[in-house]
């Protein structure tokens, strides 16, 4: 699809496929897709160690525009989000793609030529993605399940000082349960090409 235009965000909860759907849109669309990758990319541009990039849980409460002001030098963790901030400004100017979590939504969000879409799923599915891909008993299951989302949840507040997951905050917000991952990537599809063809892009 030479002609698709839209850069898409996907955030997403644990177990609710947005490294497969990401896959998907890209093989579709004839466009890159970037989730760890931008680890390595930003790790190779900044010269800082990729356990570094990867980053603490918890940080310092300080937002992308406190990094841009005279207040002494930034921290490890600053520094390696700042990296992976750049690195998503950079493949974003290079063309379409999909890029999955880092708070990309906010990143990128001057930009009129961005969909930002949200992926959750319901617990048992979250579950069943911890067991089969880790051979978790139930309750290391559920251990992992809000392990991983913790964190992702303390990293977009920590990068943007909001809450992740509120739906005002993307475009579309899908559960993928119900339809699987080929029937959310053939929505993501279908609702960015309506919003192209209202917004005229």
């Amino acid at each position: 699809m030479g002609d698709w235009k839209t850069i898409i965000t996907i955030g997403r909860e644990y177990g609710a496929g947005g490294r497969t759907v990401a896959k998907l849109l890209s093989d579709r669309l004839g466009i890159p897709h970037y989730d760890k990758e931008i680890i390595t990319l930003a790790a190779e541009k900044s010269g800082l160690p990729e356990q570094t990039i990867r980053g603490p849980e918890q940080g310092s409460g300080k937002t992308l525009l406190s990094w841009f002001l005279p207040r002494g030098p930034m921290s490890a963790y600053d520094q390696a989000i700042l990296a992976q901030a750049n690195i998503i400004r950079k493949l974003a100017e290079e063309g379409p793609c999909i890029i999955v979590g880092r708070g990309a939504d906010y990143i990128l969000r001057d930009r009129e030529d961005v969909l930002n879409v949200f992926l959750y799923a319901d617990q048992a599915d979250k579950l069943a993605y911890a067991m089969d891909t880790y051979g978790d008993r139930p309750e290391e299951a559920a251990q992992r399940v809000r392990q991983v989302d913790a964190s992702r949840e303390s990293y977009y507040h920590y990068l943007t000082r909001a809450k992740w997951g509120d739906l005002k905050r993307y475009h579309l917000s899908l559960n993928t349960s119900p339809i699987g991952k080929e029937g959310g990537a053939d929505l993501i599809v279908q609702y960015a090409k309506l919003r192209r063809a209202k917004l005229g892009l």
